[in-house]
């Protein structure tokens, strides 16, 4: 693979080494721009600087120009679905209504799929902070519906003239928690879908999970929508053998992107190859050195930079 690259950069620059200096920089930078074009996914929004999965966190990502805003979703009591990366109410960053903290053996009775939207609104996600994250800023928010993330990234991309970005979307599921803090398959796939289809989302969006069978009814019902396979497991084909189709991204944790033959046998196999959840420098550097197709990450700036700083090298 590097052996290919290194040949097919040689002779790019055999062609263009006729032309003056001003147009061989702006070739080659146009060379590495495209060579280096790998998206960026704000993780939870920009979940380093702002609390997860909110409104603030979304626009921050915008912000700083991350291509996707990657968040997670669970459904209510009322059948509303919700932005949210766990099912109840977290004791790390979660306070209750009246400001109390909420410990951790009590966090799971605030089962999000027993409360209304409207109760579950009124919990500050916020003013607590983070403490994996100490450069998090401390506001008051809220988990806001899936519907109203869109309309705020929407309208704000739409009143500042920016750039449009994509959303992935993960569907928090786990089978053994199926009717207990979240619906069957079928009824938690066609929830999501009817609030991407009300948005007219279907050609800017993907949706991810770790559950096989959230992604095999995907398929089954929305064949025409692009899904991602999130995997913490070793063994590419073992995980594949799981699902009764082949989705086109394979969405692996960071620490199993090991060497090129790693990305070339998911390029291969003509899927995207995007790992999670990747924050620091040393990492960062690898994937890009490794060329994997997009990033997750919670500090989109970090990557950006990185990619910037590439490019300009």
């Amino acid at each position: 693979m590097k052996f290919i690259k290194v040949i097919w950069l040689s002779l790019l620059l055999v062609a263009i080494g006729c032309k003056n200096k001003k147009e061989q920089d702006k070739e080659l930078q146009e060379i590495k721009s495209e060579r280096l074009s790998i998206q960026v996914q704000g993780h939870r929004g920009d979940r380093g600087n702002f609390p997860e999965n909110s409104i603030p966190a979304f626009l921050s990502a915008v912000k700083k120009d991350a291509d996707v805003i990657e968040l997670d979703v669970v459904i209510s009591k009322d059948n509303k679905v919700v932005v949210s990366h766990e099912p109840f109410m977290h004791s790390l960053y979660v306070s209750t209504p009246s400001g109390d903290t909420i410990s951790e053996e009590n966090q799971e009775n605030f089962n999000l799929y027993e409360m209304t939207y409207d109760s579950i609104r009124r919990f500050d996600v916020g003013s607590k902070g983070n403490s994996l994250f100490p450069d998090q800023q401390k506001q008051k928010t809220y988990k806001p519906l899936l519907a109203e993330a869109i309309d705020s990234v929407e309208n704000f991309i739409l009143k500042n003239k920016l750039e449009p970005v994509k959303y992935n979307i993960e569907l928090k599921s786990s089978e053994n928690e199926y009717g207990i803090f979240q619906p069957n398959p079928k009824e938690f796939v066609a929830l999501v879908m009817q609030v991407i289809e009300e948005k007219g989302l279907e050609n800017k969006m993907n949706l991810q999970s770790f559950d096989v069978n959230i992604l095999n009814e995907i398929h089954a019902s929305y064949p025409e929508v692009e899904t991602a396979y999130l995997v913490y497991i070793e063994g590419i084909q073992r995980n594949l053998d799981l699902l009764n189709f082949q989705p086109e991204i394979y969405s692996p944790n960071y620490g199993l992107v090991k060497d090129s033959a790693f990305v070339d046998s998911i390029k291969d196999m003509d899927m995207k190859l995007i790992p999670w959840t990747v924050n620091e420098p040393e990492a960062i550097k690898k994937m890009i050195e490794l060329e994997v197709d997009g990033i997750i990450t919670d500090y989109p700036e970090r990557v950006l930079q990185f990619l910037e700083s590439e490019i300009n090298r």
